[in-house]
């Protein structure tokens, strides 16, 4: 006759079982490339975009500022050589060098923006790939400690279940069908312990008569409450 200590037996290995099988899976939806690297790389392809936009920008303003100077060069050459005799065209000269030098400060107020932009460009994409990098390494280390981890309990599982495989072959073939309805409609637990005089499968105190019988281990006897089997140790 199987007793109710090899049924709890099968019972520890089926929780075992079950705990192992969820940390494996656990381990391995948590195997690749982690949600918050990838979003650490998007981020430095960003700043990255961002950055040749600043370049351009201030490339762009630069060459504008370069390019007033040197219409305003000859402009002055031509002012301070004297060549210029006439009042009119004097006064018409002068006025052409002072808007164009308004239009070149303008200009290098916007090249020196475009510049302090260009800068925190620069350490914006430095910040976002010294986080990658962080995040990378911290997810290399975690990736082999989840891929040693997947081997572990692999191997593991492969043991209870052949562990698994015989206490099963011990038990009898009308309580193993017993045993699997409870298990199937009692939380994975059909077999509770007797502690205190209560069942801690469902906490409730139980009858004398009953807990004799429990405890004589002449005969399978069942809560009468939550129907688990009752295990006296």
């Amino acid at each position: 006759m199987t007793s109710v200590a090899e049924l709890y037996a099968l019972q520890e290995l089926d929780l075992a079982l079950e705990a192992g099988r969820a940390a494996l899976a656990d381990a391995q939806s948590r195997l690749g490339e982690s949600e918050e690297v990838v979003e650490a790389r998007d981020a430095a392809r960003e700043r990255q975009e961002e950055l040749r936009t600043a370049e351009k920008l201030f490339k762009e303003r630069e060459w504008e500022a370069d390019e007033l100077r040197r219409k305003i060069e000859p402009l002055e050459k031509r002012l301070y050589q004297g060549s210029v005799q006439n009042p009119k065209e004097l006064e018409d000269l002068q006025r052409d060098i002072e808007s164009l030098k308004r239009r070149r400060g303008e200009l290098e107020d916007l090249a020196l923006e475009a510049m302090e932009a260009l800068e925190q460009a620069q350490q914006a994409l430095g910040e976002a790939h010294r986080m990658l990098e962080e995040l990378e390494q911290a997810s290399l280390a975690e990736q082999e400690e989840l891929r040693s981890r997947e081997v572990e309990l692999t191997q593991e599982i492969a043991a209870l279940e052949e562990r698994r495989a015989a206490q099963e072959s011990s038990v009898n073939g009308s309580l193993l069908r017993l045993y699997k309805e409870l298990i199937a409609t009692r939380q994975g637990r059909a077999v509770a312990k007797v502690e205190g005089g209560a069942c801690q499968g469902c906490r409730i105190s139980l009858p004398m008569n009953l807990l004799q019988r429990a405890r004589s281990g002449s005969e399978i006897v069942q809560c009468s409450s939550c129907e688990r089997i009752l295990y006296v140790s």
